[in-house]
């Protein structure tokens, strides 16, 4: 057989194995809601919810400006309360239709937050009617037991040992103290009427602080970002790296058959990885750094294939070293370019949210950051803001933009660089044209300033936002 038709049948091969491993660990196709994604549907969907009421807490004490700033971000309160008795409902039908799979403890925790959750925020008779559906088994009956106590006036004076066994019963956060705070405001016991009532406004007022902390540091990027951009005119730089790669790059087959090969060792890598890993929240670094191990075979494949025969090397030809660059050239290339990002994704998340195209809740939630011990959450931050930018760069810009340059002009290879690299994230539209933005500026940052530094820094910075909200109002 001739090596040229050699050549085509190992490709074609390579094309049915990548297409095999894609649809088998990411199939768009299968009926997969955002609850099915989660290993622990009602203790992440408790966490969520519950954080989300936390937030209004002493909502009565907030400045003007803070109340405003909350409606622009997520609505009216009333428009949070009403989602979370939703997601609590969808849940709980969730629960019912998967039943084999599903704990009976887990049921059981999730109607609790939900009945108190309505005790609270719905109607006398809503209440009523909601309790018809729930004391279906002896733990119910008492919870049940406390929650009438709590919020029913008229019901027994008497404090029962149901009424404090159903309290006990209730899992740990907002609704616990919610239904404390209404049992001994009943039991006018004011000591604890004050520690419950602290214990709420402080976990409300923490996560408040926490939220103006982010914003405060975006809003200051973005409008140091945009002086830079006006008044230095980085657009308009000469680009500070020496790199010709990108205007004499590597053939299309070339760069499509590295590209083809790395993804399929990188996805089999991966998988391995993740059937080796025997716990979800204690993987091991492994698997949480399974974007590092899964990388490796691109980076020898790029090296070997297609710098080498050039005289290249990794740093050299993608632009990851300073040597010889202005530092201050580098700051304003990637602040500027960092504030150009956040105004798109700020504007494509605000945009979608309002035309009605919310992302699922369960979108919302890592379940290893919020629930995993210390060493979990170090390894996973480390492969997000490390791992991921560097590999993701040297993969989406370095190895396929730079692909699509041979044969195409630069703002076409960066258009279809970057609906590759959204299309991993088909699952939602705002996910898609997040992606999509981020993926054009990253793809123009390499083909101006001939580097992936700006990009691999842009990109790690944009995670560790994503870091921040999951820790600091989910863990």
């Amino acid at each position: 057989m001739p090596n040229s038709k050699l050549k085509i049948v190992v490709t074609i091969a390579y094309s049915l194995v990548l297409i095999v491993l894609f649809l088998f660990l990411f199939n768009p196709f299968k009926n997969v809601t955002g609850l099915g994604e989660l290993k622990y549907i009602g203790p992440s969907t408790g966490r969520m919810m519950e954080r989300h009421l936390e937030f209004y807490e002493g909502y009565e004490n907030i400045s003007f400006i803070e109340r405003n700033l909350h409606s622009f971000l997520f609505g009216s309160r009333q428009h949070v309360q009403d989602q979370t008795i939703k997601a609590y409902q969808e849940v709980l039908n969730y629960f019912s239709t998967h039943s084999d799979s599903t704990e009976a403890w887990d049921i059981l925790n999730t109607k609790a937050r939900w009945i108190i959750t309505i005790a609270e925020l719905r109607s006398h008779d809503q209440l009523v009617t909601a309790l018809d559906q729930f004391d279906n088994n002896p733990e119910e009956e008492v919870i049940a037991e406390a929650v009438k106590y709590a919020y029913f006036d008229d019901y027994q004076d008497r404090f029962s040992p149901e009424v404090y066994t159903g309290a006990t019963m209730v899992p740990t956060g907002w609704a616990k103290n919610r239904l404390r705070l209404r049992i001994n405001t009943r039991l006018q016991k004011p000591y604890f009427v004050k520690l419950f009532k602290t214990r709420l406004e402080d976990n409300g007022k923490n996560l408040r602080r926490n939220l103006l902390q982010i914003v405060l540091l975006i809003s200051f990027i973005i409008l140091s970002g945009l002086v830079v951009m006006l008044r230095y005119k980085i657009f308009y730089i000469p680009p500070p790296w020496k790199n010709n790669l990108i205007d004499h790059p590597w053939s299309l087959e070339e760069g499509f058959s590295v590209a083809l090969r790395a993804a399929v060792y990188g996805l089999a890598v991966w998988l391995a990885l993740q059937m080796l890993s025997n716990q979800f929240f204690t993987p091991g670094i492994t698997s949480a750094w399974s974007t590092l191990f899964a990388s490796l075979p691109m980076l020898w494949l790029i090296h070997h294939y297609l710098l080498r025969p050039r005289g290249k090397n990794l740093i050299n030809a993608f632009g990851l070293s300073l040597k010889g660059v202005n530092f201050r050239d580098f700051i304003y290339v990637t602040g500027a370019l960092l504030a150009l990002e956040l105004v798109g994704l700020l504007l494509i998340g605000w945009g979608t949210w309002k035309l009605g195209f919310e992302n699922h809740w369960a979108h919302g939630i890592h379940e290893r950051l919020v629930f995993g011990p210390t060493e979990t959450v170090v390894f996973s931050v480390i492969n997000i803001i490390l791992w991921t930018p560097i590999f993701e760069e040297i993969g989406f810009r370095g190895l396929i933009y730079t692909t699509f340059r041979y044969r195409l002009q630069p703002t076409t290879a960066i258009v279809i660089s970057a609906l590759l690299f959204s299309a991993l994230h088909l699952q939602t539209l705002n996910g898609f044209l997040s992606i999509f933005w981020s993926g054009l500026i990253l793809a123009y940052a390499y083909e101006k300033y001939r580097s992936l530094l700006p990009g691999i820094l842009i990109h790690s910075f944009g995670n560790l936002l994503f870091l921040s909200t999951i820790l600091l109002f989910y863990r």
